[in-house]
């Protein structure tokens, strides 16, 4: 977990909220949404009834709900909207050990990635809603901010990709773990390289094509 070490946040106008709350997602097919997050955020069901179920996996008295829209079909992933949602793990044993778990359930990330601050895990809800499962890789903002002025970032502000059950056996094994997240260097890399799993069809075409004619992308 990230330790604020500087008071650059202080001062703005007006006042802020003191933690995001809850999210909330409509769908056609409750069960299989409950289900999956029951089982991806470990959440616990704390109240249900035919038009919405709430769910916590912490002391908040919810943190996801899904309300059950009988009309909705799955998200449009070329729609704009929200990209994903997430959620930080206490540190990488953590983030792998769950890992390990819902693959043995069958629930296999779309796309494995360390983005210089984070190492994440992305997954598709059955609505093709995005969650992100990520650990900080750095103990600090300044750690973050003395990383990110040292241009990697600015080359390649996408991330590396890794393969988690490799990541997860260098873990078993005993391999430092500021050596397994610290994000190797590759140089450029352009969007269109981004999984189409994550991106969608459209959108991944879309890119493609922009790339192809030129575009700086």
């Amino acid at each position: 977990m990230l330790q604020e070490t500087h008071d650059s946040r202080d001062g703005a106008d007006g006042i802020r909220p003191a933690f995001l709350a809850h999210i909330v997602l409509r769908t056609g097919q409750p069960k299989a949404m409950i289900d999956w997050y029951k089982s991806v955020l470990n959440a616990s069901i704390v109240h249900a009834n035919d038009q919405v179920t709430f769910l916590t996996y912490d002391d908040e008295h919810h943190r996801i709900a899904i309300a059950h829209v009988p009309i909705l079909g799955r998200r449009a992933k070329h729609r704009a909207g929200v990209d994903h949602v997430a959620f930080t793990y206490a540190n990488l044993p953590d983030l792998l050990t769950h890992f390990a778990h819902l693959r043995s359930m069958g629930i296999e990330p779309i796309w494995s990635i360390n983005h210089g601050p984070t190492t994440s895990l992305y997954y598709e809800d059955p609505d093709r809603n995005v969650l992100e499962l990520q650990v900080d890789n750095f103990s600090s903002l300044e750690e973050i901010a003395e990383w990110m002025e040292g241009g990697d970032f600015n080359e390649n502000p996408i991330g590396v990709d890794f393969d988690p059950v490799e990541l997860k056996r260098r873990l078993d094994s005993g391999e430092d773990i500021k050596v397994l997240t610290a994000r190797p260097r590759i140089g450029e890399r352009s969007a269109s390289s981004i999984p189409k799993a994550y991106l969608g069809r459209f959108a991944s075409l879309a890119v493609r094509t922009a790339k192809a004619l030129g575009a700086k992308v």
